[in-house]
């Protein structure tokens, strides 16, 4: 009897053990993403199993933009963020102690690519100059590539009228001529395209900076020294992600339009982003220059040790 309950006490610890040893494999992890294509990294590598393969449980929220998901780090809301590159080294300038810990969206070297600068049927680049020019923000991404746009066309930027106006209305702002030219991203490029009443000029980053890193995850640099295997486990499990997207067309659209609530009319029509499998400084390097030249920093920010070792 006493052997009996040895050795049930012997299992009973050993149960233990692997029980909390699994626990301590389950590395939860709180992520906000933007609600576009350009988040599929992480969204693919929760539902083909990549996180979990990496012994990562991750609870993904949807955050409204970078700029938005800065806060929710420093908060302690969210371990990890999806933010955009201007966003990312703005931050940094302002002192967020931050790490990028892997890639998202990258730029095409030639076109198609998402971003695409419209203007309607016959309407030259040079012709822009003295007219209206749309932009989701001024002096944001889109605002600065567009002004690089026009630069490298002889047109310059305060020759031009920038306008504010949200993606979904710039489509019917241009053919209404309320605006003369759009900087506009998937679906609504694919739409308004379909129409045969206008021209795609260029496209954002190709024209200024192609192969441009344009989105990534961040996490606290203090978050990524506490938790280092962790932050190389995600970072893995978003690159298969990433891989995964580029490879497989017809799987990806699927899980694009349930995640964007897209038309499944325009499923198989937009145009999906090219998806990075490594951060590449310098490509960040290189945006850092653009936002100096147009006043989006006011100095330079030191990036060495802000990237992850790439897995």
């Amino acid at each position: 009897m006493t052997t009996r309950r040895t050795l049930l006490a012997i299992l009973g610890s050993v149960a233990a053990l692997v029980l909390t040893g699994q626990v301590q494999a389950q590395q939860k992890i709180r992520l906000g993403v933007l609600p576009f294509s350009e988040s599929l990294g992480s969204v693919i590598a929760d539902r083909e199993g990549y996180f979990k393969a990496e012994g990562l449980e991750v609870e993904m929220s949807n955050v409204g933009s970078g700029a938005q998901g800065v806060p929710l780090l420093l908060s302690g809301r969210m371990d990890i963020v999806f933010s955009n590159t201007v966003t990312t080294l703005q931050a940094l300038e302002q002192g967020l102690d931050a790490t990028i810990l892997a890639p998202g969206a990258v730029a095409r070297s030639q076109g198609p690519d998402t971003g695409a600068i419209l203007v309607l049927k016959g309407v030259t680049p040079k012709e822009l100059q003295g007219k209206r020019v749309a932009v989701n923000v001024i002096n944001s991404t889109a605002w600065m590539y567009m002004s690089a746009f026009l630069e490298k066309h002889g047109v310059a930027r305060d020759q031009v009228r920038f306008v504010e106006i949200p993606f979904p209305q710039m489509n019917d702002a241009l053919l209404n001529k309320q605006v003369d030219a759009i900087v506009q991203v998937e679906p609504f490029t694919s739409v308004v395209t379909q129409t045969g009443k206008v021209d795609v000029a260029g496209y954002l980053y190709i024209e200024a900076q192609p192969n441009a890193d344009i989105t990534q995850y961040i996490a606290l640099t203090s978050w990524v020294k506490s938790n280092p295997e962790t932050a190389a486990k995600f970072a893995r499990a978003i690159v298969k992600g990433s891989q995964f997207a580029n490879n497989n067309d017809a799987a990806t659209r699927q899980i694009n339009q349930k995640f964007t609530n897209l038309n499944p009319a325009l499923k198989d029509t937009v145009l999906l982003p090219r998806l990075g499998t490594s951060v590449n400084p310098g490509q960040l390097q290189k945006t850092m220059e653009l936002m100096l030249k147009y006043g989006l920093l006011k100095r330079p920010v030191d990036l060495s040790g802000r990237v992850l070792a790439q897995p």
